[in-house]
């Protein structure tokens, strides 16, 4: 039986991350392309030379697919893992005591990784920087190789033979324009690459802002509608709920000939016309937010004042009959609950006047609850007390229902509560 309140509502939007989550992998997609290239280019002409090597144990062919395959995960590791990346780009260097070789790639691979994690800050970015840079200074530092498309390539550094003082950082004085290179040329990719990611950084926070400003705009117009509602609603209901208490007070005067029974109940609607006037008030100040209204606020109703509503109902003629209990129940859980068993009464009031309401309040382990039940000839739309009570419990992750069974209503709410 489709019920009330179980209708499907819309949920609330969640914002796209698609678009933000694939840009993230435009970097590390095309520095891999670049480095894969890059790979491919010289294989041919390298192992050549490399057959001829007495340097190299058998495999050279193994090495250098390995190690491209090692370079590029490694880029694409970049973003989630920049150390684990960077240590993986590594591993194929660790073979340099024995080839006396390395795939320029692999070292391009390692700057990419730098310039990749330069885009989110130059600290994620020290590790490849670091890594970059000190292979760098052992290819200029030895006669090591380097394979570049138009064949093995050293860094100039002369034989032992021949060799010449050191002038810098253990540096043949030859060789040391060529380290300065590398060392400005991988300092100004991974400075270009932070100013990047600095501009994008800049650019979100300040669409960032521009939005939190809008949405405080919508709040302020909102308040400024809420506070004109609530000066109506003052002004229309307020007038004739007084009107209704002042004529149950005067009632007596004007007509002397009542007898106690009646004055008893004339009294009563006036003390229950002068508590909905105070409740309004309470209302009023909440929604006006104005500093001026906080002697108008009182403690709001909880779980332990609803016997007094009980009491209220039954001393107007409701016959309302209650079991279980609660106990200690939280400030918030226990203001939805008085509302919830306010708002059942009142429905079963009006829409079956007389009839008799039976009110179950429980309690399990992290949960308090209510079903109230009385009978009912026929289904209707929500009103807004039964929407507004919905909206009430789920906000404190609750869950509501109301539906009408085998000719009788029933309400259902059960709120979370967090044991002692």
């Amino acid at each position: 039986m489709t019920t009330m309140l179980d209708a499907p509502r819309a949920g609330p939007a969640v914002p796209a991350r698609g678009p933000d989550r694939w840009r993230r992998w435009i970097a590390p997609l095309v520095h891999a392309a670049l480095v894969g290239g890059l790979l491919t280019m010289p294989a041919f002409a390298q192992l050549v030379w490399l057959q001829g090597d007495p340097r190299l144990f058998a495999g050279p062919q193994a090495i250098v697919g390995v190690g491209g395959l090692a370079a590029v995960a490694g880029i694409l590791l970049a973003r989630r893992h920049p150390s684990w990346a960077t240590l993986l780009t590594m591993s194929p260097f660790l073979l340099l005591p024995w080839t006396g070789w390395f795939v320029w790639a692999w070292f391009a691979a390692l700057v990419s990784i730098a310039s990749i994690t330069a885009l989110e800050g130059l600290r994620r970015a020290l590790a490849p920087t670091v890594a970059a840079v000190g292979v760098a200074l052992v290819y200029c530092g030895t006669t090591i190789a380097a394979l570049l498309p138009i064949g093995p390539v050293t860094s100039g550094r002369q034989t032992p033979e021949g060799a010449r003082p050191t002038s810098w950082l253990g540096l043949d004085s030859r060789v040391v324009p060529v380290f300065v290179a590398y060392l400005v040329a991988i300092l100004a990719v991974v400075g270009v690459s932070w100013a990047v990611g600095s501009m994008h950084r800049a650019r979100s926070a300040r669409t960032a802002a521009e939005q939190s400003e809008r949405r405080a705009l919508v709040v302020e117009s909102a308040a400024a509608e809420r506070a004109r509602l609530a000066r109506d609603l003052h002004d229309v209901v307020a007038h004739h709920v007084s009107l209704v208490a002042v004529r149950a007070e005067s009632a007596p005067f004007q007509h002397p000939t009542l007898n106690a029974e009646a004055r008893t109940v004339l009294a009563a609607i006036a003390q229950d016309a002068r508590a909905a006037l105070g409740e309004l008030r309470q209302v009023l100040a909440v929604l006006q937010r104005a500093e001026d209204t906080a002697a108008d606020r009182a403690p709001q109703p909880g779980a332990a004042d609803v016997d007094a509503l009980v009491a209220d109902a039954r001393s107007a003629g409701q016959q309302v009959e209650g079991v279980g209990t609660w106990g200690e129940v939280p400030a918030a859980q226990g203001y939805v609950l008085y509302r919830a068993v306010q708002e059942g009464l009142s429905n079963a009031r009006r829409h079956a006047p007389g009839a008799p309401v039976h009110l179950e309040r429980r309690r399990t382990d992290g949960w308090v609850g209510i079903t109230l039940t009385n009978p009912a000839d026929h289904d209707g739309p929500p009103g807004r007390g039964l929407l507004g009570m919905r909206e009430r419990v789920e906000t404190l992750g609750g869950a509501a229902s109301a539906r009408r069974t085998r000719g009788m209503f029933v309400l259902d709410v059960e709120l979370p509560v967090v044991e002692p």
